[in-house]
């Protein structure tokens, strides 16, 4: 009996290693952060909704410039990004983030692929740390930056508003 019982158990361990190696159910994808960046003073912050990441940094009174997301089609983890007035209409580069993984959302760099602006602002993206190499068009809007120009696609590392 005891031959008998070990033998079950065995079979049980084994068929359950090999569930395993044949795949478990894939773990859930992690869920979206709500981030938001207050331009004048550079004080930043996540959060379980966007409203809250802008009172964490001060910001629930400044205007959203622009909204970048690490998915295409305005999806994934939102980075607001606010300051106190509008942007003017001159392409005049008014604010600046010269290093994307220093950002609210633990490291923007190479991961934005949509991005939105608002309040008459465009933005510029730059492949490089402080603004060093090849640069974007200013852009108003783009589900998928991959579309724009040569692919901004997960490829910024610096970032103008203007």
């Amino acid at each position: 009996m005891r031959t008998r019982k070990t033998t079950l158990a065995g079979a049980a361990i084994g068929a359950l290693g090999l569930l395993g190696a044949l795949g478990a159910p894939a773990a859930a994808a992690p869920a979206a952060r709500n981030c938001a960046i207050n331009l004048d003073t550079g004080a930043w912050s996540c959060a379980g909704s966007e409203e809250q990441a802008l009172r964490d940094v001060g910001a629930q009174a400044s205007i959203v410039i622009a909204r970048t997301y690490d998915g295409t089609n305005y999806t994934g983890t939102v980075l607001a990004w606010a300051q106190s007035r509008q942007c003017t209409s001159s392409y005049d580069s008014e604010w600046q983030w010269a290093d994307l993984r220093s950002t609210a959302a633990g490291n923007m760099n190479n991961r934005i692929s949509s991005v939105r602006t608002y309040n008459q602002c465009d933005v510029k993206l730059y492949d490089g740390l402080n603004f060093s190499g090849a640069a974007s068009t200013w852009i108003d809007a783009s589900a998928n930056l991959a579309n724009i120009g040569t692919g901004w696609s997960n490829r910024a590392s610096s970032i103008k508003f203007s």
